[in-house]
């Protein structure tokens, strides 16, 4: 496996174990007040988009190895055509997924914020970064 394999595959570990504390925190804690739910939506409307390019390259790169003679069937024995279709296909499927997500989520997003920014000044934290 080369360095650059390796990197990206942690990156991609890396992002679904954040993903997993994000949900066990939530689960633990929750909320505490509406500006933290309107920067937590726009992260996560921030990662679906970002999955949705992911997802993008992944099958893109997938198709670069199949152009260059680099994929064959394993020991299953299915026509290799017939495995990259399914592939093709519900990689499609996720990319759409993964943009409607981002759709959905940025007006989730956007309609918390106005609950977000309706609290009284005291009662705001700093945005992170701030």
């Amino acid at each position: 496996m080369s360095e650059n394999t390796k990197n990206i595959e942690q990156h991609a570990e890396g992002a679904a174990r954040s993903l997993v504390e994000l949900v066990q925190e939530l689960q633990n804690r929750g909320i505490q007040y509406p500006a933290e739910a309107h920067r937590i939506y726009s992260y996560l409307t921030r990662v679906a988009g970002e999955l949705r390019t992911a997802l993008d390259l992944v099958g893109t790169s997938v198709q670069g190895l199949h152009d260059r003679g680099l994929l064959m069937p394993d020991y299953r024995g299915k026509p290799l055509d017939e495995v990259l279709e399914r592939f093709s296909q519900s990689s499609g499927r996720a990319r759409d997924l993964a943009g409607d997500l981002h759709g959905n989520l940025s007006k989730a997003h956007s309609a918390v914020g106005y609950v977000a920014y309706n609290e009284t000044p005291e009662e705001q934290e700093p945005a992170a970064g701030s």
